[in-house]
């Protein structure tokens, strides 16, 4: 995952953990620290994580290539491609790093790959801190595919590569997983986050990964059986992994909290994207929860059963089947929902959950 550039020495650090990863599975309940608080505050005396988006959208991407959270310092680092624009980073209080590939280039790789490529088992975009598209492809995908991908790569030089990893890139959902889960009588997957509509706080649901309530069972339980609600809604197309559960049963309590560390009860408040890089925590009925970083944004995932979902945080949370649809968090902000993993790899795929929040004209509580 290293580039030709040079980041600070705990970034070196990082590159050589997340490339050790690639041989040997992590622990799915190995605790990282606790996760920043990185909204509407500055960070270390820079500027927040929303502000330096800001900042690097103004720049513009032909001048930027994305931020990220430099945990050491406790401050973000905006890439930047010119003298000028990395000035005026240092100006805002921020970490400037000089790239040589912006935004714009490299999203119009990722993009000719969307277009022609749908090949399972593979994973691609922008990867911050290499400065480049990486595609990362698993055991399951052949010779001939893995050299089509390199071929149509090569003329974009250093700017793109493709690598291996280990294991299958899947879909998390399973029908025979039992615990502490929701299933529809075809599968059982994970409660995500509970919502309310914006236009009504009384009318709750729940919110969970669209290919679980794509499927034809419509009415969801609990995991002692008790009846929770039924689907009404489904987003399973054009890239998405989100569907919604409407909270129907007045015995049933619904707290707007996700399960956290031995059990207990971690509230939920508002939503937001996440930071690159930034400490995240997840829950899911069969790994339970564990923490780690986000290491890869707007990545476009090719699971073998063929289908594919497009702009995915990428968290190295370990997680299993009968995860799908469970929580991605930092503190009381909700982050995700999950779509899938490669277990082998320790790769978890999120649905950005601001995205889901606007399509059913929800919010988290």
């Amino acid at each position: 995952m290293s580039g030709k550039f040079l980041p600070t020495a705990r970034f070196l650090l990082i590159v050589s953990l997340l490339s050790s990863a690639l041989a040997v599975t992590p622990s799915a309940g190995a605790q990282a620290e606790p996760a920043l608080q990185t909204h509407d505050v500055p960070v270390a005396g820079g500027p927040s994580g929303e502000a330096a988006q800001r900042l690097a959208d103004r720049l513009g991407r032909s001048h930027t290539a994305g931020i990220y959270l430099d945990r050491t310092e406790h401050r973000f680092v905006i890439t930047a491609t010119d003298e000028r624009t990395a000035e005026a980073v240092e100006n805002a209080g921020a970490i400037p790093r000089r790239v040589t590939y912006d935004t714009a280039y490299l999203d119009s790789i990722k993009k000719r790959l969307d277009t022609n490529f749908k090949t399972p088992g593979t994973m691609w975009g922008i990867d911050v801190l290499a400065n480049r598209v990486v595609v990362r492809a698993d055991s399951t995908v052949g010779k001939k595919d893995f050299a089509a991908l390199k071929k149509f790569l090569a003329p974009y030089g250093s700017a793109a590569r493709v690598i291996r990893v280990g294991g299958k890139t899947e879909r998390t959902s399973s029908a025979i997983n039992g615990g502490d889960y929701i299933e529809n009588g075809v599968v059982s997957c994970s409660y995500g986050f509970t919502v309310r509509k914006k236009t009504d706080p009384t009318y709750k649901a729940i919110l969970t990964a669209g290919h679980c309530t794509i499927t034809s069972g419509t009415d969801w339980r609990k995991s002692d059986g008790t009846y929770i609600g039924y689907t009404t809604g489904h987003n399973f197309s054009n890239g998405n992994d989100f569907g919604l559960i409407r909270a129907y049963n007045s015995s049933v309590t619904y707290y707007g909290n996700v399960e956290a560390e031995g059990g207990t009860a971690q509230d939920i408040s508002y939503s937001r994207d996440s930071r690159l890089y930034e400490t995240v925590c997840a829950s899911g009925y069969k790994s339970k929860y564990a923490c780690n970083s986000v290491g890869l944004k707007n990545q476009t995932i090719n699971y073998t059963d063929g289908s594919q979902v497009t702009g995915m945080d990428v968290a190295f949370i370990c997680r299993d089947h009968g995860d799908s649809g469970g929580p991605l968090f930092a503190g009381d902000a909700a982050l995700g929902l999950l779509s899938g993993s490669n277990n082998s790899a320790c790769y978890s795929y999120y649905q950005p959950v601001n995205e889901a929040l606007a399509w059913y004209g929800m919010e988290v509580f």
